[in-house]
């Protein structure tokens, strides 16, 4: 038996200020191309089961455009007869029940199983049994949730989640919402486990896998490859990663200016970029320690000329803070700080606030 794990496709994302030809946000676009490359192989290769392990969508309401866009695509697989299994992920689950899920509209499809009520489901489809847990409302429900899993004897058991993991490594985006469990929850009686939430395509335990995600979403994802995998359970398991032709992402470091000068760092700034082919990619540069002073003094022009080829630039700064106050050299206490801006102040019943507000960072303290 042939699947396909695809994960975390994150429709309708939209970032920077970039537009394409056609006038859409370009990241916009480059995320539909991302899973139109895949659904494309798909109907070329045609697998037995297709497992989208959440986060289909970017959020819990998608534009329309997302959705005709996600409707369309899903429509050529089940016109193919291709079972897809989608379960639902934290971005596109609401926070309460009653708000109801953008993946009901596809249970109409044929062959499309969309699995979103925050309880486990199970979905036979020839030989294999698809335990399928989407994003849960509470790490109670979810945990529960797999208490209730139940090997079938005689069948290819497949796990799927949307889950952060903790063991001996951690697999986690650190999202607010993100529902985490150790791995000792991941049990090798599965034949596989289908995995998304962690953006990156990486083994957790000897069953169990992340595809990741089929884009770079931010920079702690440059220089991954990005795409999907295609799992043979014919005899053991089986693997091969297949990548997705996506638009780069380079995250060319930091560089420290406290003992640099503004031509020194313009120097270092340009040595970065000629190293690096940035042409229609996404890249990213920080300065770090760096003065408001030496910050005005960059020739912007040759950093504007050197950094255009790239379709994005991010350049970060961390300024380096020296402030003067009242003729001190460095900031006091938190506590002669608050009575030196107290003396400034003309209100009534001065010094009982002032002993007040003492009173009370002191308490903090211990």
């Amino acid at each position: 038996m042939k699947i396909f794990h695809v994960s975390d496709t994150h429709l309708g994302y939209s970032a920077y200020h970039k537009l394409s030809p056609d006038g859409l946000n370009q990241r916009e676009a480059d995320v539909y191309n991302s899973f139109e490359q895949f659904i494309n192989y798909s109907l070329e290769n045609k697998p037995d089961i297709i497992i989208h392990s959440g986060d289909l969508f970017d959020s819990v309401r998608p534009t329309n455009r997302a959705i005709v866009f996600a409707m369309k695509q899903l429509i050529r697989i089940s016109d193919a007869k291709i079972p897809f299994i989608i379960i639902s992920g934290n971005h596109e689950t609401p926070k309460l029940r009653e708000t109801g899920s953008i993946l009901k509209l596809f249970e109409h499809l044929p062959y499309i199983y969309p699995v979103y009520k925050g309880k486990l489901e199970e979905i036979e489809i020839g030989e294999a049994l698809i335990h399928a847990i989407p994003h849960c409302f509470s790490n109670e429900e979810l945990k529960k949730n797999i208490e209730n899993l139940k090997i079938r004897k005689n069948s290819l058991n497949i796990l799927t989640m949307h889950v952060g993991i903790i063991g001996i490594k951690e697999f986690r985006s650190g999202d607010f919402n993100e529902q985490v469990i150790s791995s000792g929850y991941l049990s090798e009686e599965f034949d596989y486990v289908a995995l998304g939430h962690y953006h990156k395509g990486v083994q957790v335990t000897k069953n169990s896998y992340y595809a990741g995600s089929t884009e770079h979403f931010s920079f702690k994802e440059a220089g991954e490859i990005k795409g999907f995998y295609e799992v043979d359970l014919s005899d053991k398991l089986k693997l091969n990663f297949i990548p997705l032709k996506v638009r780069g992402m380079i995250d060319l470091g930091k560089i420290d200016c406290l003992e640099l000068s503004a031509d020194e760092i313009l120097k270092e700034f340009l040595k970065r970029i000629e190293e690096h082919d940035i042409r229609e990619k996404i890249a990213r540069i920080e300065l770090n320690k760096i003065s408001r002073e030496k910050y005005k003094m960059l020739d912007w022009e040759k950093i504007k000329n050197a950094s255009s080829r790239a379709m994005h630039f991010e350049i970060v700064h961390e300024f380096l803070e020296i402030e003067n106050i009242k003729g001190k050299t460095k900031i006091g206490s938190i506590e002669e700080e608050w009575k030196e801006y107290i003396s400034q102040l003309n209100i009534k019943e001065k010094e009982d606030v002032e002993k007040l507000a003492l009173k009370y960072l002191e308490e903090a303290k211990s």
